[in-house]
């Protein structure tokens, strides 16, 4: 029985871990799209947003953005609802968190200046 359960977790750590993903969907002069899968219990790196964008919640949820200084804000994404978002302030930055059992995926367009 030890053998077995020391053998079901060497596998579980072996098990390639989930990573959210980017998937292109245009880019043109004036925008570019992409849908971003947020699988459960990811996130993202650092990042900021320097454009306007509108995101459409395509498999919606709750999706946590931290602040490098650790301040936590809970964004609801509906599944079918659009957003418009401005960019971030100068110098701002944040990442991603889905710190939910579900998996999340949005549709971003930015627009470029």
């Amino acid at each position: 029985m030890i053998g077995r359960a020391v053998l079901v977790l060497a596998v579980a750590l072996q098990a390639p871990r989930a990573e959210m993903t980017r998937v292109p969907q245009f880019e043109n002069d004036r925008a570019v799209s992409w849908k971003s899968v947020i699988p459960p219990h990811t996130e993202s790196t650092l990042h900021r947003h320097d454009r306007y964008r509108t995101i459409v919640g395509i498999v919606g949820g709750d999706l946590t953005t931290v602040s490098a200084d650790g301040r936590r804000t809970v964004t609801r994404y509906d599944t079918g609802r659009a957003y418009w978002q401005e960019p971030m302030p100068p110098g701002e930055t944040h990442k991603d968190v889905n710190d939910t059992d579900r998996t999340i995926e949005l549709l971003v367009v930015e627009i470029k200046n």
